[in-house]
């Protein structure tokens, strides 16, 4: 019984659209990351200037994200729709998923997201396919739209089409001329038929408005119905310019092979079919036959060009409404593979494989080409008339940013204001800006159109000419446009295109290879984890964390210190107040008893002076300390008393706190600045507002008629910016916890939402009241969260329970479409989707019990919120993320203060355990949209594709495989070079090893690999390096394949590596190490896995072998073991010194297997059923069992057991099959790692306060007891889609509990595009009956429901909200990173010397794994392979 959880959401875009989503002109971009849709907005960000003004023309385009939403399915296309009427004025959204299902999708303005209009599915019963061929889900889907929104086409399956009409404007009247015209033929026949009962009875039901539906009843064609010779359709879409949806096709009768080139070269054939929705029948317009065999996609052009381009691997060929063709060869491949007649540029040297193009200058119908590696070429057309006369394809040059893109394309979109949106799933996506420089000379052409000023005449006479009976000719004012195009082609022909990169999306995709590692930037407590990112130029070494590790700046004792504050103090020259100083001035420290001031020293060293001679009051206790009038006056607020100084610290002003009616004296409790306002709340509940004039003098506000003054009130925050219109407000929390907002100065009621204490999905004022569910609220924050530019306003609620609630505010009016309300008339506020798990600590509450204030800080160019705690986060949010709470890595921490001084600009000063005063800063180029401190290295010039990465504890260094693309050269049996190879070469990786320090993140050695050596595994390994004393020493061990044409069988390569020391460099005492080859083996099949076995051995998988190897002496390195294998071993695991192992066959499913040393043997004890195509595998061990975990190449989850008890499973020989889970994502490897938390069973009740017995930080007894061994262990697997999973085990209670809650979650939540999760999960496998796999992506977003609907949940499932939250804190891994005891199998490579006997997997029968373990005479009888032992080896077929 296993949950699995995303702890990071896929990061590769794998199809984005540009359209106007939530308005008639909004400036959209909605992105699909293969089970995650997200929805963007594009801002303009004005550029400062020197004199600080804002130049708005060059201003800078910036992605900010407006909602995210988790899909149950994988995105296969995207398309917008524009529909006769929608609920913001703005187009719908189809989306296709696999397994052939398509979603209509709005936006819904009253709740703020996304809304499902419709699903339609097309799979089981619906759809009769053939009994015989590919499976459904082994078919790739293509969708179009046709341009003028008429219908959809999804071709699924082999050879099937589904038709999706949309309705028109006008339908309504056509449906009511039918409707007449058929009762008036019923009332003619004496017997109505059933059709005519039939159709008035749908008419009928259309009569409302509220039933009609923006689609039509949507139908199935075969292809082979319109064509019999479409049998092998490749790709198609909707044409432009036609009156009926018409669509062209490019299909084969026979399917198109390079490998039977010869046979069927020109094979393929594009035909134009015209599409009658009433009839649901079909025409055939024009058919275009023996086409180049490798085009592989279809591309409508809009006007002026018009007609469709099609795309090869070696050409571009476009075809016009009347057939005629124009085609051009990119490369000298073109000839080779086709006899089609093309013009030759085979100079250009391009390969499309892969490439994207897109629409970039609609005047002229100028194309981008985006290529694989992600360089940029343009497409342009010589109109002659209006027809196209030839092809220019062009490279764009680096100086005009044709290298602004450095990833392989996965979509293209083109946006407003000429931008366009490149996606890709080989690195960061880019948005970049383009713009037309048309030389001057192009405009002094007058005389040459003069000369050719006849050409205009000639296109009139034509249009006169034309065919009236031609339905499908194009209009005489079509005619003129494309003569207006054709003359302003040779204008266009010179022109060149500039780009300009403005915004990127950064990812994690695909993740090559991962690690776990130790540097002192992390601590020697926790770990981090190091992945191989990205392909080609985007790809980079990636170092993540869960928390974030601030840059240390300095470090100063200060003696009992409690709280800080620092301020920055302006003088005051008139009305005005000086602008010049920025900087931090004054900081105050509170130690309890009295409060010091210190100046800062100019310098950028950061020392302090205390000041003596001032008049601040140091005695008694200060709540806290601000400015107002832009820093003039300072402010300092004691329990009883505000007290204002002037900027050198002279006493301004007092201002007690009583009663007005008893004068009874009131201490403060809370307060909130926001100049030139400060709130103050008292200990009697009443709340007092406090203004500065223009001569500095701070009074309150007079709210005598107001309901602020006679209210009570629990908390309450000011707040200035977006949303209200830039003037300041007070947000308050009523006596019943209801939100009230005043205005300031006036202190009038301008929004009121009594519902807040319910924690409704959608808050508004006019919500009905509630009856029970209501949560007790402590705090209320209104702050903008974000990147400088790009900040979104949140409502920040917080409960007793300290959890975080965050509410995003937003417009809506019943009664305008697409309002632009501002300020808080139709306000609204819509929950986000937000998992926080807090670390409360009560040593942080203040003197009245009261927690710990949020506080708002401007910290590394973003917006952020600080969570107080002994363990303190953050609260951040990118611009292209929702918020995300991260651990800051520190502990004990007693107070926290935003710094902004010379040498610590926009940072951050901390009080910790010991009293030390701590100055930080956020590293540069570090990324927290992931919800992890996320920060990129690239390594070459140019960068290099990182492929795998090691971790080395002893030397503290990593070792990175990179490679770059190389000419491919072949050779003859005699190494010789070979005469006729191309001009095009085919690339193959040339690999690199380079030591890159772990401290520095600097690269100390490169070393070159022999070419064609493709490394295939790395790992850092003890070895045996002494026969006669047996020690063993790390060593880096490299596996590799060396392939030197597909004539020449593949070799084996392993390669032993001892890093040695030599002398270092002056100024550099990290170079003193050199990669030293200690043995290299050449073997005969290639080495495709590596794994350490105890004794000081490797084993390698290699062809249909595995062996295990022992490091000699003399340089070699010997087998000392092996055990035959079925086709091809992907991945190799073993478990400590348990002997475990674990095989992973691409073919043929996984082997269980054991290891002993005296004699060396292999064996194998249990196997999986034999078709299953293992890509991962990984132990498991739980509660005294062992779960084998595999991920096949359907991307599901086995969960598998070896139980020689189980008779199911025939002694042990077949493992048992225990569920299956469908995970979604093409996995890339899977790591065992122990956690610090307790199991499930173990866990104590958590309370507020306490969490699983783990302390704040500030107990040194825990601190120095000895880590006990972990019992708890986790699986985090790793996605080429960027995401990380894990998967945790759990107990039968703990999985009963979540599992009732996910069923209910299922029922309750309404899910993104109408998709079903539990089938999105679901897979139907041989273990019938079998204990399913929990969603913790479904579990985890309970906090979505309100407060009263989510105790009711939580009721039907058995569970309560303390034991919910501690269940979340184990299957997010909260434990992760915990140092590696010596129980657990090492995940950074390390030898673990504690074995793990069978016996404590297999209770009850210790005697059959101790037979099996001695490999006697009853194994071999068991396995009936009592022949096929040797003296090195035990061989198992």
């Amino acid at each position: 019984m296993q949950c699995y959880t995303e702890v990071i959401a896929p990061t590769a875009v794998t199809h984005a659209v540009a359209l106007s989503f939530i308005g008639p002109q909004a400036d959209n971009l909605v992105v699909a990351k293969t089970s995650l849709l997200q929805v963007f907005e594009v801002k303009r960000i004005s550029q400062a200037k020197d004199n600080g003004h804002h130049d708005h023309a060059d201003a800078q385009s910036r992605l900010s994200l407006i909602g995210e939403y988790t899909l149950s399915g994988t995105v296969t296309a995207l398309s917008p729709i524009t529909l006769p009427s929608s609920r913001t004025g703005g187009a719908a959204l189809v989306c296709a998923f696999k397994d052939a299902k398509l979603s209509l999708i709005e936006w819904d303005p009253e709740h703020y997201r996304i809304s499902t209009i419709s699903i339609h599915y097309y799979e089981g019963d619906n759809v009769l396919l053939p009994p015989f061929g590919a499976a459904l889900s082994e078919c790739e889907s293509i969708l179009t739209v046709d341009p003028g929104s008429r219908c959809a086409a999804l071709k699924f399956g082999e050879r099937q089409l589904a038709i999706l009409p949309f309705r028109q404007q006008g339908d309504e009247l056509a449906d009511e001329a039918a409707e007449d015209a058929d009762m008036a033929e019923a009332e003619s026949e004496e017997q109505p038929g059933n059709v005519t009962l039939k159709r008035t009875s749908t008419t009928q039901a259309l009569d409302s408005k509220d039933d009609i539906t923006p689609y039509k009843s949507s139908f199935v064609l075969p292809l082979i119905t319109l064509d019999p010779s479409l049998t092998h359709p490749v790709h198609l879409a909707f044409l432009h310019e036609y009156r009926e949806p018409t669509f062209g096709i490019l299909s084969a009768p026979q399917q198109p092979s390079l490998a039977l080139l010869d046979e069927r070269k020109d094979c393929l054939s594009y035909t134009v079919f015209t599409l009658d929705l009433e009839q649901r029948a079909s025409t055939n317009l024009m058919s275009v036959s023996k086409l180049p065999s490798d085009l592989w996609k279809v591309i409508a052009l809009p006007p002026p060009v018009g007609g469709a381009l099609l795309v090869g691997t070696n050409e571009l060929i476009h075809i016009d409404q009347s057939g005629k063709t124009t085609a051009v060869a990119v490369n000298e491949f073109a000839k080779v593979a086709s006899n089609f007649s093309m013009a030759d540029h085979s100079d250009l040297n391009m390969k499309l494989e892969g490439c994207e193009i897109e629409m970039l200058d609609s005047s002229t119908g100028n194309a981008l080409i985006v290529l694989n590696d992600g360089s940029f070429a343009t497409l342009s057309f010589k109109m002659l008339g209006r027809t196209v006369g030839g092809l220019t394809v062009s490279r764009v040059a680096d100086t005009n940013g044709g290298n602004v893109n450095a990833s392989a394309p996965s979509c293209v979109a083109s946006m407003q204001q000429q931008k366009l949106f490149v996606g890709s799933e080989d690195g960061s996506s880019s948005l970049v800006r383009w713009a037309k420089d048309t030389p001057t000379l192009s405009r002094k052409r007058s005389h040459a159109q003069m000369l050719g000023q006849d050409a205009p005449m000639d296109d009139a006479d034509d249009a006169e000419e034309l065919d009236e009976d031609d339905l499908y000719a194009p209009s005489a004012v079509a005619v003129k446009r494309a003569a207006s195009v054709a003359n302003a082609a040779a204008v266009d022909a010179s022109t060149t295109y500039t780009f300009e990169l403005e915004d990127s999306l950064n990812s994690l995709a695909p993740m090559n290879n991962v690690c776990l590692g130790r540097s002192p930037r992390t601590g020697k407590e926790k770990l981090e984890l190091v992945a191989g990112i990205g392909r080609g130029k985007a790809s980079s070494l990636a170092f993540m964390n869960r928390e974030i590790i601030p840059n240390e700046i300095r470090s100063r004792d200060v003696a009992g210190a409690k709280d800080i504050w620092s301020v920055c103090a302006r003088s005051r020259e008139g009305d005005k107040v000086s602008s010049a100083d920025t900087y931090d001035n004054l900081l105050f420290v509170f130690d309890g008893e009295s409060t010091k001031t210190y100046k800062y020293a100019d310098s950028a060293e950061g020392s302090i002076i205390e000041l003596d001679e001032t008049d601040f009051e140091g005695d008694g206790e200060t709540v806290c300390v601000g400015t107002l009038a832009n820093g003039s006056c300072i402010v300092q607020c004691r329990r009883t008393e505000i007290r204002t100084y002037d900027h050198q610290l002279g006493l301004s002003q007092i201002i007690p706190m009583s009663d007005d009616e008893t004068d009874a004296e009131l201490k403060i409790v809370a307060t909130s600045f926001c100049d030139p306002y400060l709130l103050v709340i008292q200990d009697d509940s009443s709340v007092q507002i406090l203004q500065v004039d223009k001569q500095g003098d701070v009074e309150p506000l007079d709210a005598a008629e107001s309901d602020l003054r006679e209210g009570k009130w629990l908390t309450g925050s000011l707040y200035a910016g977006e949303l209200s219109d830039g003037q300041s407000a007070a947000f308050l929390l009523g006596q019943e916890g209801g939100l009230q907002v005043f205005s300031l100065p006036e202190t009038k009621l301008v929004y009121s939402a009594p519902t807040l204490p319910f924690l409704p999905p959608v808050l508004s004022a006019d919500a009905p009241q509630r009856r029970g569910g209501k949560v007790t609220l402590t705090e209320v924050l209104v702050v903008d969260l974000g990147a400088e530019g790009v900040t979104r306003p949140y409502l920040i609620v917080r409960t007793a329970m300290d959890d975080l609630i965050l509410y995003e505010p937003f417009h809506y009016s019943a009664t305008t479409l697409d309002a632009r309300a501002t300020g808080f008339t139709d306000l609204r506020f819509r929950k986000v989707p937000f998992t926080y798990l807090p670390k409360y600590d009560e040593g942080l509450d203040t003197a009245d019990g009261r927690p710990a204030q949020l506080q708002p800080a401007v910290i590394g160019g973003r917006n952020a919120l600080y969570l107080p705690g002994g363990t303190p986060s953050f609260l951040v949010k990118e611009a292209t993320s929702l918020p995300k709470v991260l651990g800051l890595r520190a502990r004990g921490v007693r107070s926290f203060s935003p710094l902004h001084r010379a040498g610590c600009q926009q940072g951050f000063a901390l009080v910790d355990g010991d009293g030390k005063l701590k100055e930080y800063q956020l590293p540069g180029h570090v990324s927290f949209a992931t919800g992890w401190s996320v920060r990129t290295l690239t390594l070459g010039e140019p960068p290099q594709e990182v492929r795998q990465v090691a971790y080395h504890e002893q030397r503290g260094i990593y070792v990175v495989a990179t490679c770059r693309d190389v000419d491919f050269t072949l050779h003859d049996l005699d190494e010789r070079q070979r005469d006729d190879e191309p001009n095009l070469k085919p690339q193959v990786p040339q690999y690199t090893l380079h030591l890159l320090s772990a401290t520095s993140h600097k690269v100390i050695q490169s070393l070159e690999m022999p070419y064609a050596e493709i490394v295939t595994s790395l790992k850092i390994m003890p070895l045996e390096v002494s026969e006669h004393t047996h020690e063993q020493k790390l060593m880096l061990v490299v596996g590799a394949a060396a392939q030197r044409g597909e004539d020449a069988p593949a070799k084996g390569l392993l390669t032993v590596f001892d890093i040695i020391d030599v002398v270092p460099e002056p100024d550099d005492p990290e170079s003193g190490i050199r990669l030293h080859i200690a043995a290299r083996e050449e073997t005969k099949g290639a080495i495709t896995a590596l794994e350490s076995f105890s004794g000081g051995l490797v084993g390698t998988a290699q062809g249909q072998k595995i062996m295990v190897r022992g490091l000699k002496e003399d340089g070699t390195c010997l087998p000392v073991a092996f055990l035959d294998a079925q086709t091809y071993m992907v991945s190799l695991k073993t478990m400590g010194r348990s002997g475990l192992s674990l095989a992973g066959d691409a073919w043929k499913g996984l082997w269980f297997g054991g290891w002993t040393e005296e004699p060396y043997r292999l064996t194998l004890l249990g196997k999986s059923r034999t078709k299953m195509e293992v890509v991962s595998a990984e132990f498991l061990p739980f509660d005294g069992q062992l779960y084998l975990l595999v991920v096949d190449g359907k991307m599901d989850l086995h969960v598998l057991q070896y139980d020689p008890e189980n008779p199911k499973t025939v002694s042990g020989q077949r493992l048992l099959h225990k569920s299956t889970f469908h995970l979604g994502h093409w996995p890339v490897d899977m790591l065992l790692l122990p956690s610090d938390l307790a199991p499930f069973a173990q866990q104590a009740p958590l309370t507020n306060g306490d969490s699983n017995g783990h302390t704040n930080g500030t107990e040194s007894s825990a601190a120095n007891a000895p880590a006990p061994a972990p019992s708890l262990f986790h699986v985090l697997t790793t996605f080429q889609s960027g995401a990380v999973g894990l998967i945790t085990p759990v107990d039968e209670a703990t999985y009963r509990r979540l599992g009732a809650l996910q069923t209910q979650l299922t029922s309750v939540l309404e899910h993104a595009a109408g998709l079903n999760p539990r089938a999105y999960r679901a897979v139907e496998s041989e273990s019938l009956g079998g204990r399913g796999v929990v969603d913790g992506m479904l579990v985890q977003r309970i906090g979505e429901l309100g407060a009263a609907r989510r105790a009711e949940v939580l009721g039907r499932a058995g569970a309560d909200a303390w034991g919910l939250r501690s269940d979340l804190e184990i299957i997010l891994g909260r434990g992760l990173g915990a140092p590696l005891s010596r129980e657990a199998r090492s995940v950074t490579q390390t030898y673990d010397p504690t074995p793990i006997p069978y016996a404590r997997f297999c209770p009850g029968r210790p005697e059959v794994l101790a037979v099996r373990l001695k490999l006697s005479k009853r194994v071999m009888l068991l396995r009936g392979s009592s022949n096929n032992t040797g003296s090195k080896g035990l061989c198992l077929e």
